[in-house]
């Protein structure tokens, strides 16, 4: 054993080697280092955090130890944690995101990262950042996925109520829960085809939602009382502001009612994805080249609904001059969303608004007791086409987005050509 020892002076160099040479303990500003020779001419350099020499003698002989398991068993010799898997994947989507791939695929290089999609992985990784984060990512097994349910369910329970965030669901569903741990095996996927896994097994939990449940939609009737309640409340004020945003949302709501959209793919939408046409009755419709969470569509809205369109773009060039003034005031660049806020920036969340809107129209449950939300309005636009039965279930599921499955299961059994944009825009 060659062994320089330490002076009195705490920052001395120091140096001894251990296990024939292969571990090398040294001193840094008075701490312990080991040097461990993993193969190939290649070394790991590993802080033991210690003044004590035969502290940092027993921890570096065990992370030798470590380190040959770790080469038994083709891992990595340097361990990754499941955030730094996380950042790597999230960085690999908005890479794509940003250069607008879209390869049908289900490794990495194949998937599609729409503005949905990207703002879902973004949401849904800092809880798996909080809760397993700091493991490696060999360690993530069946039994930490299933223990992720009852954590994530407790999540804002366990917060301070001044802390939550303000439009946070308190009590995730079982669709949430299911889409997250299936989210974990994607990274976990992702990490084993880049080699951070060796050969440890690839967990296969994944939360299994036990109800088909959905956000009820409106009935025929409450639809109307809330376009005339929409109409009340426009009258009601005088003041410039308000009235633009529930001017807004009016035709907001009433858009998503008659074409099927996702909350966030309207929120989305710009002047550039609006296409005016005609079907093969001559008529007039609009559609919406939507980038969405299951890829991209065409987007055909009701004929009847065309005056919410024009009535926005009449609203959006009368207030074109305040914004681009505010837009230089902020130091930022006009956009071309379709729906703004009153201060010309994109839309984050209209809920709220919408929510004070069904207070004041006592309509803010169903008969069932349901609370309704926003996505109750693309579940009524699913529910009156199927009920008016001239657009069949493969047609309402392609301009929705969504399966034909999901279609039968939550709305019961009952190619954007020319003809059939002729029966969606009915």
């Amino acid at each position: 054993m060659d062994v320089r020892h330490l002076s009195d002076n705490e920052t001395a160099e120091y140096a001894e080697r251990l296990k024939d040479g292969k571990v090398l303990l040294s001193t840094r500003n008075g701490i312990f280092q080991a040097r461990l020779y993993a193969g190939n001419r290649r070394y790991i350099y590993k802080s033991l955090k210690t003044r004590d020499l035969e502290v940092a003698r027993e921890r570096a002989v065990r992370a030798y130890y470590e380190l040959e398991f770790r080469k038994e068993q083709n891992l990595p010799t340097q361990q990754k944690r499941f955030s730094d898997v996380i950042n790597e994947y999230v960085r690999v989507r908005e890479a794509q995101h940003l250069r607008g791939d879209y390869v049908r695929g289900k490794n990495a290089k194949g998937q599609q990262t729409s503005p949905f999609m990207l703002r879902q992985i973004q949401r849904v990784s800092k809880f798996w950042h909080e809760y397993c984060g700091a493991k490696t990512v060999e360690k993530i097994t069946d039994a930490v996925l299933k223990d992720y349910v009852e954590w994530r369910r407790d999540y804002y329970a366990r917060m301070p109520k001044d802390k939550i965030p303000r439009n946070a669901k308190l009590n995730p569903a079982d669709k949430t829960l299911e889409w997250e741990t299936t989210f974990a095996l994607t990274l976990l996927k992702f990490a084993h085809e880049r080699g951070y896994r060796g050969n440890a097994p690839l967990p296969k939990f994944r939360y299994k939602a036990q109800l088909n449940r959905t956000r009820p939609p409106f009935t025929a009737e409450e639809y109307r009382r809330l376009y005339v309640g929409m109409r009340r409340w426009i009258r009601d004020t005088d003041n410039e502001r308000w009235r633009y945003t529930r001017e807004l949302l009016r035709d907001y709501v009433l858009l998503l009612a008659n074409s099927g959209l996702r909350v966030g793919e309207a929120n989305g939408l710009r002047l550039g994805d609006l296409v005016k046409f005609k079907d093969e009755n001559d008529r007039e419709l609009y559609g919406f080249n939507v980038d969405g969470k299951t890829g991209k569509r065409f987007v055909v809205i009701r004929s009847n609904a065309n005056r919410y369109v024009d009535r926005t773009l009449e609203r959006n060039a009368r207030w074109q001059a305040e914004w681009q003034r505010a837009a230089e005031e902020r130091g930022e660049k006009p956009n071309d969303y379709l729906f703004k806020m009153a201060e010309g920036t994109p839309i984050i969340t209209l809920i709220d608004q919408f929510n004070v809107l069904l207070e004041r129209e006592g309509l803010t449950h169903s008969a069932d007791g349901e609370k309704y939300s926003l996505y109750s309005l693309r579940h009524f636009y699913a529910v009156h086409m199927l009920r008016k039965g001239r657009v069949n279930v493969f047609d309402i599921s392609r301009n929705m987005g969504t399966s034909v499955q999901i279609i039968e299961s939550y709305y019961g059994k009952h190619a954007t050509s020319r003809v059939l944009a002729t029966r969606l825009g009915s």
